[in-house]
């Protein structure tokens, strides 16, 4: 997790240096990463580490939707689709793999409240993103999409610290 918002960060700073560029970008970052993900999950879902079966059935699910998320995006890009569009493709898998994650974290983590409140403040961020990106975005142009990925983006990799924080402190207590 704590790689994941490094990466965030990463692509943040340089979305911030190539403003311009911000989705090709994200299209770029989240399609690797979407990929490189899902392979893991996949490894993880199909070795034999211990764990229930609906537990293997959802990272196996997750590592699926991100390689799908992943060649769709890039599909989407190569293919000239709209901004909103590959967007929303971005968003429907930080939803569905954020709950597939949030689950497991919530079953690990003792402190419950405050991963409530981490998780609540990312799932609030990603629905005010989406709905100022299809009330506004449309008529202010380009620059309101960068923004809005900006920004979700450093919403993302600061959840993420946070919430490896809070499980590392849970498997240490």
């Amino acid at each position: 997790m704590a790689l994941r918002g490094l990466a965030a960060f990463a692509f943040v700073l340089a979305a911030l240096l190539d403003f311009r560029d911000t989705i090709h970008l994200l299209v770029w970052f989240f399609s690797i990463y979407v990929f490189f993900d899902g392979a893991y999950a996949l490894t993880v879902a199909a070795g034999h580490s211990p764990g229930s079966t609906l537990n293997r059935i959802a990272i196996a699910f997750k590592g699926v939707i991100g390689i799908l998320a992943g060649i769709v995006a890039i599909s989407l890009f190569l293919q000239g689709g709209s901004m909103t569009t590959i967007l929303l493709t971005v968003f429907v898998w930080v939803a569905l793999a954020g709950v597939i994650e949030g689950v497991w974290v919530f079953k690990m983590v003792k402190n419950k409240e405050l991963l409530l409140i981490v998780g609540s403040g990312a799932y609030l961020a990603l629905a005010v993103a989406l709905q100022f990106m299809f009330a506004v975005a449309p008529s202010e142009g380009t620059a309101v999409y960068n923004w809005i990925i900006i920004g979700f983006s450093a919403a993302f990799g600061l959840g993420m610290l946070i919430m490896s924080w809070l499980l590392r402190r849970a498997m240490m207590a």
